[in-house]
């Protein structure tokens, strides 16, 4: 059978929805009452919303999402009043409806899944708007987690929308829920230096920045004694931002270089030292007897 011949004649429309039957007075009521269910719609909206809002547990993204879904379904239900208003035979036009549905649905399912894994991330929150995480995607500031995407501002500036199934099938760091975070610096100082007093001197510059925090205090850790120096790690917590950790490193390590002049410690540096064999030495001499 050709595709062609399925397509409906005008005279079976006409059947369908039942025109000879049709009144003025009932087409205008039908476009009357889909105009009222759009505007009853955003009354439900906002009413949903704000009955939501009255629960601390429901989130305002939560909120929102519940409030716009309860508005479609009273335009969906208008449009089928409208349609029984107009004499169309329902069994027919809900199985348009249904396959309509289903065709959206297989369609739109990685939308689907986004929007239902954006429920999940709002209704149990690995992290919330104002925090700052890093995922597989990029590294910044979350602002707004949407039905589709979570939208995230990275310290260079640029507004990085994540979908939402990304972020929840990729492993999450969240940098700011702790309220403080830990760096680390290596320092290597030469050979020879007291290392009792390099020590304590890279603890001190550590704990005369101000963004250095006091509890937990830092630490100095011998590591190894390297090619050209011996090793400390310095281990120093600070407020947990991205933007203070890059400032906590900057101070630190500008203190160290003063610390270290002003009590005389050297920084190590790589050496090379080539040896040109024993002075009046030379392998080409021979003995005469």
């Amino acid at each position: 059978m050709k595709i062609y011949q399925q397509i409906p004649t005008a005279d079976e429309l006409e059947e369908f929805v039942g025109v000879d039957d049709l009144t003025l007075v009932e087409f205008v009521g039908s476009i009357l009452i889909v105009i009222v269910a759009i505007i009853l719609s955003r009354v439900v909206r906002r009413l949903v919303r704000w009955a939501l809002g009255r629960f601390p547990q429901v989130t305002e993204p939560i909120a929102a999402i519940v409030g716009r879904a309860a508005g479609w379904l009273v335009i969906l239900l208008g449009l089928v009043y409208s349609l029984v208003v107009l004499g169309i035979d329902m069994v027919p036009a809900l199985m348009v409806l249904i396959i309509v549905a289903l065709v959206t649905f297989f369609a739109g399912r990685g939308l689907m899944e986004n929007f239902s894994t954006g429920l999940v991330l709002q209704g149990a929150p690995m992290f919330t708007a104002g925090d700052e995480i890093i995922t597989e995607a990029g590294t910044g500031r979350v602002i707004e987690i949407t039905g589709r995407t979570v939208l995230i501002s990275t310290p260079d500036g640029e507004l990085l929308h994540v979908p939402n199934k990304l972020v929840i099938e990729d492993a999450v760091t969240n940098l700011t829920a702790p309220g403080i975070r830990r760096s680390s610096i290596i320092v290597g100082v030469a050979y020879g230096t007291d290392l009792d007093r390099a020590k304590q001197a890279i603890v001190d510059a550590a704990e005369r920045c101000s963004t250095t925090l006091r509890r937990p205090p830092p630490e100095a850790l011998f590591t190894e004694f390297g090619d050209s120096s011996v090793d400390f790690q310095l281990l120093f917590w600070h407020e947990p931002t991205i933007l203070e950790r890059l400032r906590a490193i900057d101070n630190v390590g500008r203190s160290i270089a003063i610390v270290f002049a002003e009590r005389g410690i050297v920084i190590a540096f790589p050496q090379r030292t080539l040896w040109w064999g024993e002075a009046g030495s030379d392998s080409s001499d021979t003995s005469e007897g």
